[in-house]
């Protein structure tokens, strides 16, 4: 028996803020970044809650790791908010979840709900049970999962998205492209998930690059945004692979956007995946006949299903070009020799990633050491 499940309610569109007039009144704890603090979208969230008591912890930090969690609760438990809401990308959202999983550990429960605003277009994390935080120690990156960290409510506000500047675009829209690649072809993939995914890369197919060249085209804002939620879905209903095994484990030690880490990597664990893109002795690998499909799906059109697969690799080349996306570690700032010498640690730490339980094909440390050299 399978499960698929969405515990989320999706508020989307124009003027979705206006779901936050329902906290007028109750304790509201808001955890953000302080960049997020002084924009007018922090105004707009304000005048929608309307007479809510608010307490803002705006101490939220790229890559929180432990210490940024910890100081999250302290704040929760001298605050003792009726609601939690988290604005922000990845990084607010990962913090507010892991705080409010250690407060519901402690007994002490947002009674009004868990409600999250991206103002990015790629974690997922506003319908995900997963949180990554980074261990400050060893510089790894942690993977975690909880059902004490689903949202109640995921506000999709195009407005939220609207000043996002292009890098940020980009990085957050290969990122969401790279869950629903990895979700279509997933251990725990169905017919739901499929679907979803699908769906979210044509999505991202007609809007993402939109999207990145005029960030006020709001049609291209909006469709995106739900593209970046539906692959959220997806690989919440589905798993991860190697891409973000070997992606956490990078971003632990190099200083590269997560998403950015993704676009370099997709190609080629595509590869491996497909079996060399799949050349068989027996014809196509199942894992190359769903990228073929996937291709298909996209519109993509080739000589035989078989180069179906290259071309949905092309493809993503191409998406990378137009996004001005690197297109390997080096041209991503990282010094090579450095790298290089942290190839088997990195090797090590993504085999044993939560993520790389999902990949349709096994790696151990010598083929994930082979994908990290090959996109030196």
């Amino acid at each position: 028996m399978h499960r698929f499940q969405l515990r989320t309610t999706l508020c989307y569109g124009p003027e979705a803020l206006g779901e936050l007039s329902g906290l007028s009144g109750r304790r509201v704890l808001i955890v953000t970044d302080g960049f997020m603090v002084s924009t007018p979208l922090m105004a707009r969230v304000r005048d929608q809650l309307g007479d809510a008591i608010v307490e803002v912890f705006d101490q939220v930090q790229p890559n929180p790791d432990i210490n940024a969690v910890t100081a999250g609760l302290r704040a929760y438990n001298a605050f003792d908010p009726q609601a939690v809401l988290a604005i922000g990308g990845g990084s607010a959202i990962d913090t507010a979840k892991v705080v409010r999983k250690l407060a519901i550990e402690q007994g002490r429960h947002a009674e009004s709900g868990f409600f999250i605003l991206p103002t990015t277009s790629g974690t997922g994390s506003e319908v995900s049970s997963y949180a990554v935080v980074t261990d400050h120690k060893s510089h790894a990156k942690l993977p975690l999962e909880s059902s004490d960290m689903v949202a109640d409510v995921a506000i999709l506000d195009p407005e939220a998205v609207r000043t996002a500047p292009p890098r940020l675009t980009a990085d957050s829209g290969m990122d969401a492209i790279s869950h629903a690649v990895e979700a279509y072809v997933g251990k725990g993939h169905n017919d739901f998930s499929d679907a979803l995914a699908e769906k979210s890369l044509r999505l991202a197919h007609q809007y993402l690059v939109r999207s990145f060249l005029d960030g006020d085209d709001m049609e291209a804002r909006e469709h995106q945004h739900t593209a970046a939620t539906m692959a959220g879905i997806a690989f919440e209903n589905s798993s991860l692979g190697i891409v973000h095994g070997l992606s956490h484990s990078i971003g632990g030690s190099f200083r590269v956007a997560h998403g950015r880490l993704n676009g370099i990597l997709l190609p080629h664990v595509i590869a491996f995946n497909a079996g060399e893109l799949g050349f068989a002795p027996s014809g196509l690998t199942p894992t190359a006949r769903r990228y073929a499909a996937l291709a298909a799906a996209l519109g993509l059109t080739a000589a035989s299903q078989r180069n179906l697969v290259p071309a949905l690799c092309e493809w993503i080349k191409k998406l990378r070009r137009d996004l001005e996306m690197p297109a390997s570690i080096t041209e991503a700032g990282v010094n090579r020799s450095e790298y290089v010498a942290a190839i088997p640690r990195i090797a090590q730490q993504a085999a044993g990633d939560y993520c790389t339980s999902g990949n349709p094909v096994p790696a151990g440390t010598e083929q994930l050491a082979a994908i990290l050299t090959a996109i030196a």
